[in-house]
């Protein structure tokens, strides 16, 4: 009686373990990223009373052995990674993974990894978790926009977006002309178009461009000056010349704008103007500048996540450029990793070592940016499995009851 009080005991415990768990997975129904657990149970060691025999030659069969039970324990409690359904949430620093990866967080000494994507910037411009974390990945080269991810994620590749701090500018190097120049215009009249071309700081200068008739049909001079020129330095010259169709066979011209002030910027300014797009006909001055490289000063103002990983700025001069990637992570025994808090994971002996990569290379997943993943705690199947241990406890509790009785009954014998 003693052994079978003991074995209701033992299936207390483990059936009030696995209320825990299912008591926690309901809690947690509405946290973001959560991943539910399951218990499963396993017999205990057993006490052999009677070892088993082999059949004799004499003509004796064999035996079994008799072994009774010593009750019931936790055999493993297991994490469900499944896929959680995605909740729209109209902020674009928000993500979720639809596929196996874990995003890579780091607290300047270890890494975590998690599919809560709630992230949001720090006071130092850091991309940093609901946590705290710094968001791990690949920094983009300021000058060239070019990002590495064949560098290794370590503790210290924490992503910066530093919104209104970060500056772009580019320097004008082609400006494409198109338009029409009147074929009935004198000899030694012009005509002339004015464009802005920006220098390395992304400061404007003013460039004209007059277009003089010469004596020969069809063959048009052509000078740039600028106001923020060198005294006595040239800004560019050459001829275009048109067919008699009126198209031009110049496509190409060079000017170089010394400045005379240049204010720490590249100087001279180089720049290659394509006028294969001028034609000579009968009709009014429509020639001007229909495109030209360069960008103003702009300031870092705002950032985008796309699908990729790949974290862009958009910038108040209106050029967007890539500023990061998120790295990914994922496990080969998903199930095997350690629950570290606050929807964290950490790899274990079990869980193998992470293999970090960027989003949507094998089955790592895409990112879907101004979403969150919901728990993907079944709150039936929770109710279902909660019954289920309610009983199983119930019914331990009475084989501790009716053990106690028979004792009960034992103990009165000598009355």
């Amino acid at each position: 009686m003693i052994q079978a009080m003991y074995n209701g005991v033992s299936g207390l415990r483990a059936h009030k373990t696995q209320l825990d768990v299912i008591s926690n997975n309901i809690a947690n129904i509405n946290t973001v990223g959560f991943k539910s657990s399951s218990v499963s149970f396993r017999e205990m060691l057993s006490q052999t009373i009677k070892g088993a025999t082999a059949p004799t030659a004499s003509g004796l069969g064999g035996t079994n052995s008799m072994q009774i039970g010593l009750g019931a324990s936790i055999g493993s409690i297991d994490i469900n990674q499944g896929q959680g359904s995605l909740l729209p949430t109209g902020r674009p620093s928000d993500i979720a993974i639809e596929g196996n990866g874990f995003v890579v967080l780091g607290d300047g000494k270890s890494r975590f990894y998690t599919r809560e994507g709630a992230f949001r910037l720090d006071a130092d411009f850091n991309l940093v978790s609901s946590s705290g974390l710094k968001v791990l990945g690949w920094t983009a080269d300021p000058f060239t926009a070019l990002i590495d991810n064949s560098a290794p994620i370590t503790i210290a590749s924490g992503i910066n977006i530093p919104i209104g701090q970060l500056a772009i500018a580019r320097q004008t190097s082609s400006v494409v002309y198109g338009g029409n120049i009147p074929s009935q215009t004198p000899v030694d009249s012009s005509v002339g178009s004015s464009v802005e071309v920006y220098d390395s700081l992304g400061v404007a200068h003013q460039v004209t461009l007059t277009f003089t008739k010469t004596a020969n049909a069809g063959t048009w001079d052509w000078e740039a000056t600028s106001p923020d020129a060198e005294e006595g330095s040239s800004v560019g010259s050459g001829t275009i010349v048109f067919d008699e169709n009126g198209a031009n066979t110049v496509t190409e011209g060079d000017i170089s704008l010394t400045l005379a002030s240049s204010n720490g910027a590249t100087n001279p300014i180089g720049v290659t103007l394509q006028m294969g797009q001028i034609t000579q006909k009968d009709g009014p001055n429509t020639v001007k500048p229909a495109s030209q490289n360069g960008v103003p000063f702009g300031a870092l103002d705002n950032y985008t996540i796309g699908q990729n990983g790949i974290i862009s700025g958009v910038f108040t001069n209106g050029m967007t450029q890539q500023i990061g990637q998120l790295a990914l992570a994922q496990f080969s025994n998903t199930s095997g990793m350690g629950k570290a808090g606050n929807n964290l994971f950490v790899e274990s002996p079990n869980s193998g070592l992470p293999q970090i990569g960027v989003p949507g290379s094998g089955s790592l997943g895409n990112i879907s940016s101004g979403f969150l993943e919901s728990s993907n705690v079944d709150l039936p199947t929770e109710f279902a499995n909660m019954i289920v241990a309610q009983r199983g406890f119930q019914a331990n509790s009475r084989i501790v009851t009716t053990a106690d009785e028979i004792l009960q009954e034992l103990v009165q014998l000598k009355r």
